[in-house]
């Protein structure tokens, strides 16, 4: 239960923008969006986890829920490669060689840029996660206690009420000053019914409070004081445990590679440093915080640069793992800091080294040099907001930036301003009535337009 309200309250706070007031940054913006790429097969969609550029600014994607594959795709669109992967692959990377990374349910794989497989192997964490099981149970037993003891229902169902009732009158209150987006709209419609819902909830546990006997009362303590039965500890086990094989982020620089993932205790994450064979592995940086198990770290030459969302920050490190810089906050404006409840979600390098910061809830990029000096605000992106991996990437070969919108299941792109105005409004929207979707090889669609209406 408690997962399950975490997860909602950040869709929510994130779909809404509760307590952010976002400034636009149209005016000073660097690029603007110019069409998606979209990954289907035959007439279903094969979910997209995240992806990447490789050195020729080609998309390597990583798609489906296991087993998984691999796309490697043009700047045209055309699918030029794709491969199975034996597992849900969840993250994917690659390194100066041009081979590929990739990582998924506690394994991970290294292909050559054809597909041919070079190196497949469990991760470090996933032995470590299966000699740890005594931990894990002793973990599994005081959160399966404390939700026995501290369980509260009728609290619970007043707290989700009042909750949803400050969100609708806030909604209303922006409604009646500004439109709303599509959002915020599908939310004003959906409130009054989890209001209902829920206040039945409370009205049904309160009047079952009320014909309760001392036998109930006493039955209900005992129950508490008891603890967890056998089998749902041993569930509780296996849900940490395959919930914390997750590879949220593989990225690689010369000769190492660095592969992020859930630690042992607790809900933090580390970061393992190991070479292109997945050698030598050893834990360079624990405890990083993150909301809904995202949790992005890339390398370039300078170092390790993460996105700590939980902690409303960039942090900088070096490839053994010490700290040289951080920043970044909370700002409900999206100018001097990070908007929604935890962003940056994700982070990317160009050319030069700079640091790109892609934001889950405004769809906001900003650019950063290595000290944290904000040099550039790129443009935001019209995506679904929410508490979700926002995979970014800028070309290499040219000045294209393209961004995963998870829900819509594409990649948005993104383009310089000179290069989408200098035609005159005329022309634009004349290339806007001749925008239209267009079949590739049956198993990809792309689709150009300056605005995506689905």
């Amino acid at each position: 239960m408690r997962s399950v309200s975490c997860l909602l309250s950040c869709f929510l706070l994130a779909s809404v923008g509760i307590g952010d007031d976002v400034t636009s940054i149209k005016d000073q913006s660097t690029h603007e969006q110019s069409g998606l790429i979209q990954f289907a097969q035959g007439t279903t969609p094969l979910k997209m986890n995240a992806f990447c550029l490789n050195n020729k600014g080609q998309i390597i994607a990583v798609c489906g829920n296991g087993p998984g594959e691999v796309r490697v795709v043009n700047d045209e669109g055309t699918v030029l490669h794709a491969w199975k992967v034996s597992v849900k692959p969840e993250s994917v990377g690659v390194a100066d060689d041009d081979s590929i990374l990739v990582g998924g349910e506690g394994k991970l794989f290294r292909f050559a840029a054809d597909g041919k497989l070079l190196t497949e192997i469990d991760s470090p964490h996933a032995a470590r996660l299966r000699d740890s099981r005594e931990a894990l149970r002793e973990e599994a037993i005081a959160n399966l206690k404390r939700t026995m003891t501290s369980s509260d229902p009728l609290g619970a169902a007043k707290s989700r009420v009042s909750s949803y009732e400050t969100m609708l009158t806030q909604l209303k209150e922006r409604k009646q000053k500004s439109q709303l987006n599509e959002s915020e709209e599908r939310l004003i419609l959906m409130l009054p019914d989890l209001l209902e819902r829920y206040q039945k909830q409370v009205d049904d546990l309160n009047a079952a409070a009320g014909n309760l006997t001392a036998e109930d009362i006493a039955a209900a303590d005992a129950k508490r004081k008891s603890g967890p039965s056998e089998t749902q500890i041993k569930s509780q086990v296996e849900s940490m445990i395959r919930t914390k094989m997750r590879v949220s982020s593989i990225s690689s620089s010369g000769e190492h590679v660095f592969v992020t993932t859930r630690g042992i205790a607790g809900y933090g994450f580390d970061v393992w440093k190991m070479n292109l064979q997945f050698a030598d592995a050893d834990v360079i940086v624990t405890g990083l915080s993150g909301c809904c198990g995202q949790m992005d770290v890339q390398c370039c030459k300078d170092g390790l640069f993460v996105a700590e969302n939980s902690r409303d920050r960039v942090v900088h490190y070096d490839i053994e793992g010490k700290e040289i810089n951080k920043w970044g906050k909370s700002d409900r404006t999206g100018i001097n800091g990070f908007t929604s409840c935890c962003n940056p979600m994700n982070v990317c390098f160009d050319n030069d080294g700079f640091i790109y910061t892609a934001e889950s809830g405004s769809g906001r990029i900003k650019r950063f040099d290595a000290s944290g000096k904000l040099l550039a605000y790129v443009g935001d992106v019209d995506l679904v907001p929410g508490c979700k991996n926002v995979s970014i990437a800028v070309s290499p070969v040219n000045d294209k930036i393209y961004m995963l919108d998870l829900t819509r299941n594409h990649i948005k792109v993104m383009e310089p301003k000179s290069k989408q105005t200098g035609t005159g409004e005329k022309e634009q929207q004349k290339q806007e009535a001749k925008a239209k979707t267009r079949p590739i090889r049956g198993d990809i669609t792309v689709r150009s337009l300056d605005k995506d209406t689905n």
